[in-house]
């Protein structure tokens, strides 16, 4: 599966689910997961039934975890693509106390932070349990 570079340039990756590629934003201001699904689809209406159900389950399950591994006060899901037009679903954790609180994310989120060495890996092995995300090339 080829993914945009954009995305591959804003994000870590972190694994796969069946057909589907698992991303985290690389700035740690917010939590942040990105599913990029293997499809040629652009946009949800797009889809056939099968993929869409496919994709609606992986969601599910990703913003539950995203929900809790980030203690989100509420969770931002979105599918904008007016840079990158591949299908990708943002997960957006939100904190009250986040740095753009409670704007959306695009165009307010001004503070950058990088994940703490072993942040990634421990975000990635939790995902695994959960999940059971695959590991190795997945670009």
């Amino acid at each position: 599966m080829n993914i945009d570079p954009q995305l591959l340039h804003d994000s870590h990756v972190l694994g796969t689910l069946d057909r589907a590629t698992v991303l985290l934003n690389r700035n740690a201001s917010v939590g942040w997961l990105i599913l990029v699904p293997d499809t040629e689809a652009i946009d949800w209406h797009e889809l056939d039934d099968a993929e869409h159900n496919q994709i609606s389950l992986q969601v599910r399950s990703l913003a539950g975890f995203t929900a809790r591994w980030f203690a989100a006060d509420k969770l931002n899901i979105a599918t904008l693509g007016n840079m990158v037009s591949q299908m990708h679903i943002h997960l957006i954790a939100r904190h009250r106390t986040d740095p753009c609180w409670p704007k959306p994310v695009w165009g307010h989120l001004e503070v950058t932070r990088d994940y703490k060495a072993g942040d990634v890996a421990a975000i990635r092995a939790a995902l695994d349990a959960e999940l059971d995300l695959a590991q190795g090339d997945t670009v």
